[in-house]
């Protein structure tokens, strides 16, 4: 009988064929000994033959002729892996020496945990800190981005820190998974948050481990724009993003007064920027407005539904 590695890899991908490469590549040079396979969810408009590319790779290429988004590719991935473990990754970033079995050594450890998040630096910057953790900063319940564009802090590294979120990559125990029912598909983008509280919920742990790290595949801090980077090349996403955020804030938020006054004039502090950043670089500017338009509105009625 052959024995099944622990750990199989789920990749969502939509039209980033440079950056899902280098994450592959990097998947197949530092794959720890402990992966069993990479199932790559990918509703990009023209697809790469992954399999012939990555012949080295255990590949499982499910591809979607319609977009599908983050959430729900998550979910297909995780469901057609049949390992105990999942590591969840975003395709703009890349892994190194020992990021797997860093931190599966950690999850596998301590049976009351669900789910484990290496740090996250800059791929271009390898010395600067995109997240170390996001805990809750206050009884607000707004995050507390630990180390963000800060240069790496050796105090906090090599720690088991408390995360109310999942950006970027996180791996996951099955069973929690099981237990939750995969990640929310109605937030459509940004549903790691949301399945960091619901796994508390049920009891879990959630943590970063600082002892680890991924490579965050984004433009450093200096360059115009370089906040909104995702938005700006991909209009679609600018409307969920939005839209997401405002049931998320309800989540959080579920007895707050003025609601939707409150919040409209609080997205204003990253909305405002953005809008910068789509007309300094966005090329679709049209349909960038117009994403960000559907988004509040489809936001506002739905924070009102939850």
């Amino acid at each position: 009988m052959i024995s099944q590695k622990p750990i199989s890899v789920v990749v969502p991908t939509h039209n980033r064929p440079d950056k899902l490469r280098r994450l592959l590549s990097s998947l197949q040079q530092f794959d720890g000994g402990i992966l069993e396979t990479v199932i790559v969810v990918d509703d990009s408009a023209s697809p790469l033959d992954l399999e012939s590319e990555f012949p080295r790779l255990a590949l499982q290429h499910i591809v979607s002729h319609r977009r599908i988004f983050i959430s729900r590719a998550k979910n297909i991935g995780w469901r057609a892996a049949s390992t105990d473990y999942i590591y969840f990754i975003d395709d703009d970033n890349v892994i190194s020496e020992g990021t797997l079995a860093l931190v599966f050594e950690e999850l596998s450890s301590l049976p009351k945990v669900g789910a484990v998040m290496p740090a996250v630096l800059y791929w271009k910057s390898k010395s600067l800190v995109w997240v170390y953790a996001t805990p809750f900063l206050n009884r607000r319940r707004v995050l507390n981005l630990v180390g963000r564009n800060l240069p790496r802090d050796s105090s906090l590294e090599g720690r088991l820190l408390k995360t109310d979120a999942l950006p970027n990559a996180s791996l996951v125990r099955r069973r929690a998974l099981e237990e939750v029912g995969g990640f929310d598909e109605r937030l459509v983008v940004n549903s790691s948050l949301d399945f960091a509280q619901r796994l508390k919920a049920k009891g879990w742990g959630v943590f970063a481990f600082t002892g680890a790290f991924t490579f965050h595949d984004v433009d450093i801090p200096g360059k115009v724009g370089w906040w909104a980077g995702h938005g700006t090349v991909d209009p679609e996403r600018v409307r969920y993003e939005l839209r997401d955020w405002f049931v998320i804030t309800k989540r959080l938020h579920p007895r707050e007064a003025l609601f939707r006054l409150r919040y409209f004039l609080a997205s204003l502090r990253f909305v405002l920027p953005n809008l910068l950043a789509y007309v300094l670089r966005g090329k679709k500017k049209r349909a960038l407005l117009m994403s960000l338009v559907r988004g509040y509105a489809e936001g506002l009625i739905l924070s009102k539904q939850v």
